[in-house]
């Protein structure tokens, strides 16, 4: 009944790797200070702390990457009924091009080639960033900190 939106699920699979991001670096500072102070008896637990965090944070940045990829996907989904009519427009523009005695095998086709010679292509959209309506941002979710910190919990 009230299922959240795919923009609305982006937004809290972001908000969730933000917090697990958190998580994870205070952990791995604890157990970087119990290193420095030569703590021994606080690294076996912490080291599991950070363990735990990190799986977190991987599992966050899986769904947090999942919601990215479902929200273009549904956005790309939206558009087949258009893409359905367009392909009658360009079934007509071919039968109309013969009709004018336009000897072409596909005069649509050489059309648009031409307009996306002009531009009109999803790269050019991609770099004008105009796609990003919904707080969507274009790029996948990463996570720095899983990249640099990837098992820096490990002895």
């Amino acid at each position: 009944m009230f299922e959240k939106s795919p923009a609305d699920r982006y937004q809290a699979g972001a908000k969730a790797l933000t917090k697990a991001e958190a998580v994870h670096r205070a952990n791995l500072d604890r157990l970087h200070e119990a290193r420095e102070a030569r703590q021994a008896h606080q690294v076996t637990t912490l080291r599991r702390d950070c363990e735990k965090s990190e799986r977190a944070l991987q599992d966050a940045l899986q769904a947090a990457h999942d919601a990215h990829r479902a929200y273009w996907t549904q956005r790309r989904d939206a558009l087949r009924d258009e893409l359905d009519r367009a392909s009658l427009v360009i079934a007509e523009y071919d039968a109309l091009a013969l009709l004018a005695g336009d000897r072409a095998p596909h005069p649509a086709l050489r059309y648009l080639q031409n307009l996306a010679l002009d531009g009109r292509t999803g790269t050019n959209l991609l770099d004008q960033d105009v796609l990003a309506t919904d707080g969507v941002p274009q790029e996948a979710p990463d996570s720095a900190l899983l990249e640099d910190e990837l098992g820096a919990w490990r002895p």
